[in-house]
């Protein structure tokens, strides 16, 4: 039986390349976020070891906070034997977002899509892996070099001088090189200067983040490294002294852990995908499986057996899954360049990289190829060893199709898959795998358990579609309606990919709509502002607020700031001030944890309503604190009452309830004033300030006065409240664009399985197209029924999967927590658009079934046996 699978494979062709096509996409989606992973794994592996080429010990400090590296620590160990070379550093991390430069058009690089990375220069070719391009090196303080891609990108050029906004004010900085090092990686901007430089403009005193260390061989690198960290440390864990080895394992562990949790979330599209294609392949081998009946029924009349006929068939389904296997790796290789392709082009930046094909990726697609062929094959094959030989070769089975048992079994799974997507939604779970878990097995369990009911109402809704259809292209359009009525399993599962596709993207549609209304009503009622000042980039410096409340053009003024604390309704056991300085003892035994905000209170009338209930906000003082309602309640105190507040340096303050308020999302859960903000949070600048237009001035004067603000802080969003509402509805339509596109690979799958499952249809239907070519339908007409016929079963997809999305939606916003999103709303045109778009997409499947149907020899095609 085996040989006679490898037969019928060789002799069937075209059956076989379309039975493997959407293994082969399902396939090659998942190995695509293995590939791209796996390579730029490659290429940041290679820049770690590249950029520590020449450093044979690094110093770095546990915590700059506490224990940073400094110039003594450079001079303890300049003496000792093995050193050629050590030179004091900063690297940029944590920091480089607030050293920006302006560019000519004045604004700042944008940080939303590659990173900018600040570096100090280091002279000495031994350590650095820098080479200058054009220029010289930044070797004075108010200089700086650029990567020359940066440079032509944004438009700088090498001689003129340009400000950076830094946390110490604007400075100047002239420009006199570009400058590229070992490993470069397209995409980030990089940036150096003098190491001084930096530190004086990010402030930190005598701060240094690294001391490099080159030997000269004269002292085993070990026994040195022992040296320098006794020399350092003196016993104590202060300074991190590491070889090469460990800087590079370091680097690569950060690196490695990012690329993890993007290449995470992209197998996670590319599992949608695979469950997507999934009904597309168990479609097309039910299609394949029911034309073989006669030739399975004449094999049981010579004398196979129903096991052998079940053998043989996964033997075909085993061979085609180790065929598509093969070439879904080098179709996932294609899909990786082109889904950096489409990523680069909505504003993220990927870099290049090579194809790696790891062992277990090549395990993976192998897995994934055979398992899926055959475990779709396996319902089709039972069924074909179960038809009487004499009913296969009649070709009329008295096989039926079990409606009953299929619908009660459709409806376990939906029930089954609702129960838990509501176990994962309102179950409470403490972690994000015990929400996840449960939600992402529900909804593929529902996804099955519709598309098992779905032939209830595919025929119903084929005919409603079809109705138009039929009336405008007469009997074309009516021959196309009854096609996708008549089987309407086959229909269903047929659309049972647009529909998944499209309920998801209708789903974060619904969300990301919900969030818009959400900050929509925020905006109307709990903020007043007329203009605010924001940033994607880096937070806001104090003097932003000071000029404009010293701008008559301004009324109230306000900064604000956020943190999160720990609270202690009931008296601590130990002595505070007995408490370890990171207060260990005290967050464990804190009862409640919180966010707190910080206000100018005395401001906030026209700013912001919080909606008080009890008590004053202006009697907030370093003493006393303003609390939110359901805190209140969920604490048990009211006005009058004391909460401890944990500080940063351990200890506890009292403060006593002077107000309630109802207002969640502006407010906060604790409002507190700002010096005491400064005691329970190591942030020292603003998240936003809000402003109102002063009494007897123009709207126009005081928008005037604000952009002529912008211009000194172009690393700012300067924004009427409109623009700020626009802004945050761009951010959002942004996330919705790269969703719509990551999962807009299943719509795609989708209709590629509609014009699969057509090509197999024709194939099927070849003697009844002969049969309606000899009676008089032309070609055109015939082209024409096979392409209306699969607008209508992409138009029963999208709406079943715009219908089951939209449900999905409102589920998802009524499970998310009101702090989030309480509103609730459609995007009508968006949905409607995109369902439209999809069901239309079904002409295009059809362009190479109905060609192939109307190119049919009409006489060959009613012998067709």
């Amino acid at each position: 039986m085996f040989k006679l699978a490898l037969k019928n494979l060789a002799q069937n062709k075209v059956r076989l390349g379309l039975t493997m096509f959407a293994i082969v996409l399902g396939v090659g989606f998942v190995v695509s976020s293995f590939v791209l992973r796996d390579g730029l794994k490659e290429v940041f592996n290679e820049l770690s070891e590249q950029v520590v080429a020449g450093v044979d010990i690094g110093v770095s400090a546990f915590d700059t906070d506490r224990d940073p590296v400094t110039q003594g620590d450079l001079d303890a160990i300049s003496d000792l034997d093995g050193i050629r070379l050590a030179v004091l550093g900063m690297d940029g991390e944590g920091y480089e977002n607030r050293l920006q430069p302006v560019k000519p058009d004045g604004e700042t690089i944008s940080l939303q899509g590659p990173p900018q990375l600040v570096f100090s220069w280091i002279e000495d070719p031994g350590i650095s892996a820098t080479t200058v391009l054009d220029g010289r090196a930044p070797l004075n303080e108010d200089e700086w070099v650029i990567d020359t891609a940066s440079l032509e990108e944004h438009g700088f050029v090498v001689g003129d001088t340009y400000t950076f906004v830094t946390p110490s004010g604007q400075q100047q900085s002239e420009l006199v090189g570009t400058y590229t090092f070992d490993g470069f990686v397209e995409g980030p901007t990089f940036i150096s200067m003098q190491a001084d430089t930096i530190r004086e403009w990010m402030q930190f005193g005598e701060r240094f983040d690294f001391i490099a260390i080159s030997a000269d061989g004269s002292v085993p690198i070990p026994d040195l490294q022992a040296e320098v960290d006794a020399r350092l440390n003196n016993g104590q864990a202060r300074l991190l002294v590491q070889d090469q080895a460990g800087l590079i394992a370091d680097a690569q562990a950060g690196f490695n852990e990012a690329l993890d949790i993007i290449g995470g979330i992209l197998l996670g599209f590319a599992f949608v995908s695979l469950f997507v294609s999934i009904f597309i392949i168990a479609n097309t081998f039910a299609i394949t499986t029911s034309q073989r009946t006669r030739e399975l029924g004449l094999l049981r009349a010579i004398g196979a057996t129903p096991r052998q006929i079940l053998r043989s068939v996964v033997s075909e389904s085993f061979i085609i899954g180790i065929i598509a296997s093969i070439l879904g790796i080098g179709a996932g290789i294609v899909i990786a360049f082109a889904l950096r392709a489409i990523l680069n082009s909505i504003g993220l930046s990927i870099p290049s990289f090579g194809v790696v094909l790891q062992p277990q990726t090549i395990l993976y697609a192998f897995l994934v190829g055979t398992l899926v062929s055959v475990i779709s094959a396996i319902v089709p094959a039972i069924g074909a060893s179960r038809t009487s030989p004499i009913a296969a070769i009649t070709g009329h089975s008295t096989t039926r199709e079990r409606s009953v048992g299929r619908f009660v079994i459709g409806s376990i799974i939906t029930a089954l898959g609702i129960a838990l997507m509501a176990l994962g939604l309102f179950g409470g779970a403490d972690s994000v795998i015990g929400v996840l878990a449960p939600l992402g097995a529900g909804a593929m369990l529902l996804f099955i358990g519709i598309t098992l009911l779905s032939p209830l109402v595919a025929g119903p809704l084929s005919r409603l579609i079809g109705a138009p259809i039929a009336g405008i292209f007469g009997t074309p359009g009516r021959l196309a309606q009854q096609n996708s009525a008549r089987n309407p399993r086959r229909t269903a599962t047929t659309a049972a990919a647009l529909m998944i596709g499209l309920s998801l993207v209708s789903m974060a549609s619904v969300l990301g709509e919900s969030f818009k209304a959400q900050f929509d009503d925020l905006l109307n009622t709990s903020v007043q502002a007329d203009f605010i000042v924001s940033s994607d980039q880096t937070d806001i410096p104090d003097e932003v607020g000071v000029q404009i409340a010293g701008d008559p053009a301004f009324g109230n003024v306000s900064a604000v700031r956020y943190w999160g604390v720990a609270l202690q309704n009931e008296p601590l056991e130990a002595d505070p001030v007995a408490l370890p300085a990171d207060a260990t003892d005290v967050l464990e035994g804190a009862n409640f944890f919180t966010d707190v905000g910080a206000f100018d209170y005395s401001q906030v009338d026209g700013l912001f309503n919080f909606d008080v209930i009890e008590g004053s906000l202006e009697d907030i003082t370093n003493e006393t604190v303003g609390i939110r309602d359901t805190v209140s309640e969920d604490l048990g105190i009211g006005l009058g009452d004391v909460v401890q507040l944990i500080l940063l340096d351990g200890s506890v303050a009292d403060l006593e309830v002077v107000s309630i308020h109802e207002e969640e999302q502006v407010s906060g859960s604790l409002l507190i004033s700002f010096d005491r903000f400064d005691q329970v949070s190591p942030q020292r600048t603003n998240d936003f300030v809000a402003a109102t237009v002063a009494d007897g001035v123009s709207v126009e004067d005081a928008e005037e006065s604000f952009a002529a603000l912008g211009t000194e802080y172009p690393n700012l969003n300067f924004q009427s409240s409109a623009e700020f509402r626009q802004s945050f509805a761009d951010q959002i339509n942004f996330i919705l664009n790269l969703l719509t596109v990551l999962l807009g690979l299943t719509i795609f799958i989708a209709i590629l399985g509609i014009a699969n499952t057509l090509a197999l249809s024709v194939f099927e239907r070849t003697r009844e197209i002969g049969l309606l070519r000899a009676v008089g339908m032309s070609r055109r007409q015939n082209r024409r029924m096979i392409r209306w016929e699969a607008v209508i079963i992409a138009a029963v997809g999208a709406v079943l999967g715009t219908a089951l999305g939209v449900a999905l939606g409102v589920l998802m916003v009524q499970a998310i927590p009101d702090e989030i999103i309480s509103s609730f709303a459609l995007p009508w045109t968006r949905i409607i658009i995109m369902a439209v778009v999809a069901s239309l997409m079904g002409l295009l499947a059809a362009l190479f079934p109905a060609w192939r149907a109307s190119r049919m020899n009409v006489l060959d095609a009613i012998s067709h046996a």
